[in-house]
């Protein structure tokens, strides 16, 4: 049972907004939040520019996006089932 159980003391905001786990952020999480916010503007402009460049026609655009997108993913859970060892 958590220890942290409602009660007419401490509202429910309060308990989520000053809920200490001990859990301080890390390196990584930033460096997750960082690649989550950059890399859809990221991919979105290499897609755009592979067709500017002449590397595909316009249709190949959203597959070129979707593929961009789907290999990161893989590249970042691979990364840490590497570095979280397993």
């Amino acid at each position: 049972m958590p220890k942290d159980t409602p009660n007419p003391d401490k509202p429910v905001r309060e308990r989520g907004t000053f809920a200490n786990h001990n859990e301080d952020p890390t390196l990584a999480s930033y460096l997750s939040s960082l690649f989550l916010v950059l890399s859809v503007p990221a991919f979105l402009v290499a897609a755009y520019a592979g067709h500017w460049v002449g590397l595909y026609g316009y249709g190949g655009i959203l597959p070129a996006f979707a593929g961009l997108l789907v290999g990161s993913i893989a590249v970042a859970f691979g990364l840490m089932h590497v570095l979280t060892g397993r």
